[in-house]
């Protein structure tokens, strides 16, 4: 089992991919004190879509929105020229 800092860590994925490639299993560490254990996934783990649940979301967020401004009062246009006379 290999150990890799987090300055390695965040050097680039590849030495992530390459350690688990090579090792299987890997621990973390930050100021040489382990703190994390990375193993690879196994074939056949449900893995939810973050990108679809995200998406689902700003939908979500979309809808509450417009039902929220669709019962707002509407605000009558804004003038300049009356704006520039307060000045």
């Amino acid at each position: 089992m290999r150990e890799l800092s987090v300055r390695e860590m965040r050097a680039g994925y590849g030495a992530i991919a390459e350690a688990l490639a090579t090792e299987g299993e890997l621990i973390l560490t930050h100021h040489g004190k382990p703190f994390a254990k990375v193993v690879p996934l196994t074939v056949g783990v449900d893995v939810p879509d973050a990108a679809a649940e995200q998406r689902e979301r700003a939908r979500a967020w979309a809808a509450r929105q417009r039902r929220f401004l669709a019962g707002q009062p509407e605000l009558p246009p804004f003038d300049w020229d009356e704006f520039r006379a307060d000045r």
